[in-house]
């Protein structure tokens, strides 16, 4: 009887592969969390407008992680700031301004095991290709999401200096997730290899890669998710963080 997870499969499947197997995780809310930077957007904006919205710096205080949601503004609303609150639509501007940048990115912090699993994945043999929908920003990476998402590798110990990895960010930041990630497809196979596994939060990029890579294992990541997104998580393996690995199993 086999008495492993789907999760504690992929790297024995890594290592047996005899092509270059591939791992295909995507970033905000599957290998990292956004709900420290919605947060501290959300608090920066109670300290710097507080007095001239009240009913927002009294709800800012009140909140955590936990009341965080796929769009900030549900997530305030829920939390009791009434929606028509003369604070929402600045602080939406605000929260744009800021959300996408390399300043802010630095602050997610990793799902937990999400270091630990990319780090096996990879000492197994794979190639991790990170395929986000965060941007590049101009040519020389100072108003785009580049340069934090490489410094926030470094520092929170993902692996990607030492070979065998790709980062793939949007050009358009306007452009769909689902299109950009269609598009990138045509990229991962011509690397000519076997895609062992892939993860995202979105169930509608989760049908691309099942449809794509059908004999993969593709995970749905359970945290926060577009609401509008209503495509099938049929045939998925659904998983919330990665501590089900376990390096002992493989």
């Amino acid at each position: 009887m086999n008495l492993t997870t789907p999760l504690q499969q992929v790297i024995p499947a890594i290592k047996a592969c005899t092509k270059l197997p591939i791992v295909i995780f995507d970033l905000d809310d599957t290998l990292y969390s956004t709900a420290r930077r919605n947060l501290i957007i959300i608090q920066n904006f109670a300290a710097d407008q507080g007095e001239k919205y009240p009913d927002f710096a009294e709800l800012a205080a009140k909140l955590t992680f936990k009341d965080m949601n796929w769009s900030v503004g549900f997530a305030l609303t829920q939390a009791g700031l009434d929606p028509q609150s003369p604070s929402l639509k600045p602080f939406l501007d605000y929260w744009g301004s800021c959300f996408f940048t390399n300043e802010y990115v630095l602050l997610d912090l990793p799902n937990p095991g999400a270091v630990s699993f990319a780090n096996a994945c990879h000492d197994a043999g794979a190639m991790i290709f990170y395929l986000t929908g965060r941007h590049e920003g101009d040519p020389g990476l100072n108003n785009g999401m580049g340069q934090g998402t490489t410094l926030s590798f470094t520092e929170r110990g993902f692996p990607y200096w030492r070979g065998r990895c790709e980062l793939n960010l949007k050009i358009n930041k306007s452009e769909k997730d689902v299109d950009y990630k269609s598009r990138v497809i045509a990229d991962v196979n011509s690397l000519k290899g076997e895609v062992i596994a892939t993860f995202d939060n979105e169930p509608g990029n989760c049908a691309i890669y099942a449809q794509n890579f059908p004999q993969a294992k593709n995970f749905w990541m359970k945290t926060t998710w577009n609401p509008d997104d209503k495509a099938s998580t049929d045939g998925l393996y659904v998983i919330s963080d990665f501590l089900d690995y376990s390096p002992s199993t493989c």
